[in-house]
């Protein structure tokens, strides 16, 4: 099941001219796919760059919030490496998305927190959130929730409903589910 998704993401994102990695080095990490954007988005005055880490739920993270928060706190320092510019001083945003993939419900704790954590630019020169895909519910967890005004609101935007939009390829009947 995981290894359909994996493939079929990979497809979509490859198509959307994204650069795939499948082997990306992410210290303390075991990582399904990382995909970074093909271009700078710009909306405005805002510009930045997607970032996306998908990880295995049971075999990568053991099932654990934990794990997934220390999976993304590698992923960020790893994507910052990349970028010159000191993070207060940054006109383009690393968009980082970490999303854990399960064939089963996902606790109601990692729901509950990916619905509410997500890194905003004044933090550290970045936007980012958690995801998690339910492959049995064909549901998406996420944070954020459309019209509601916040830090960094159209990186986060962008990336739910890219990914949304690939997911429901997949699964037509998916569904969305946010704060």
């Amino acid at each position: 099941m995981i290894l359909g998704f994996v493939q079929e993401f990979e497809q979509q994102l490859w198509t959307a001219g994204y650069t795939i990695n499948s082997n990306p080095e992410v210290p303390g990490v075991r990582v399904l796919i990382s995909a970074v954007s093909p271009k700078i988005t710009s909306v405005g005055t805002i510009k930045f760059i997607n970032y996306y880490l998908f990880l295995d739920w049971e075999k990568d993270l053991f099932g654990r919030l934990e794990a997934m928060i220390a999976a993304q706190k590698s992923f960020r320092a790893v994507v910052n490496k990349g970028f010159k510019v000191p993070n207060a001083w940054r006109m383009t945003l690393p968009n980082i998305v970490v999303a854990a993939v399960s064939p089963n419900e996902f606790p109601q704790e990692a729901v509950a927190y990916v619905q509410s954590k997500y890194q905003i630019p004044f933090s550290g020169g970045e936007v980012g959130q958690m995801m998690l895909f339910d492959l049995q519910s064909h549901k998406q967890y996420c944070h954020f929730p459309r019209g509601y005004k916040q830090t960094g609101s159209i990186p986060l935007g962008y990336a739910v409903d890219e990914l949304f939009g690939m997911f429901k390829n997949l699964y037509p009947d998916a569904s969305r589910h946010m704060q």
